[in-house]
C-alpha cells in the first residue's frame, strides 16, 4: 500500500533463494520543510527458511523497527489489560515545545492480542509549525 503517486524511496529487500523472504505491508513517506528531507517508511514481513517470521520496518533517515512475535504477543496483553489501544515500539520521535515532529510505530491491540500496526508520522513546515500528519496501518499478519 503507498500512500503517495510517486516511486517508493525504499526498496523491499530481494528474496534469497534457500533464505529469508520479503512481503511488502506498507508504506508512507513525508517531507520535513525545515530539514528539506524525505522520510520514507517501509514495512515489511520477513521470513526466514526454518518459516520463522517477524514484522521490520526500514526508515530512510531514521532507526526502524523489528516486531518479534512472542515479544508483540506479550506487549498487547499487558497493553489490553491496562485498557491501552496501542503501545509503541521501536524508534520514536516524540513531539517537544521546540519541535512538533513526531514518529511512532504503534502496535494496535484488540482483546490483548496484536491487531494491527501503524507507523504515524508528523513532520514540519517551513515555518517550523507541525505539518499534516500521514499515517498507514496494516493488519498484524496471522
Amino acid at each position: 500500500m503507498n500512500t503517495t503517486t510517486t516511486p517508493q524511496l525504499i526498496d523491499l529487500p530481494a528474496n534469497v533463494s534457500g533464505g529469508a523472504s520479503y512481503q511488502q505491508l506498507a508504506y508512507v513517506d513525508a517531507y520535513d520543510a525545515v530539514l528539506n528531507l524525505d522520510y520514507a517508511f517501509l514495512a515489511y514481513k520477513e521470513t526466514d527458511s526454518s518459516g520463522a517470521w517477524r514484522v521490520r520496518i526500514r526508515s530512510s533517515q531514521t532507526a526502524g523497527a523489528v516486531f518479534e512475535p512472542d515479544a508483540m504477543r506479550s506487549n498487547a496483553r499487558s497493553a489490553g489489560a491496562q485498557g491501552k489501544p496501542y503501545f509503541t515500539w521501536g524508534y520514536s520521535f516524540d513531539p517537544s515545545s521546540g519541535d512538533p515532529r513526531n514518529i511512532q510505530f504503534r502496535v494496535h491491540v484488540a482483546g490483548g492480542q496484536p491487531s494491527a500496526i501503524e507507523m504515524f508520522v508528523q513532520l514540519r513546515k517551513a515555518d517550523h509549525t507541525a505539518d499534516a500528519p500521514k499515517s498507514v496501518t496494516f493488519p498484524w499478519p496471522a
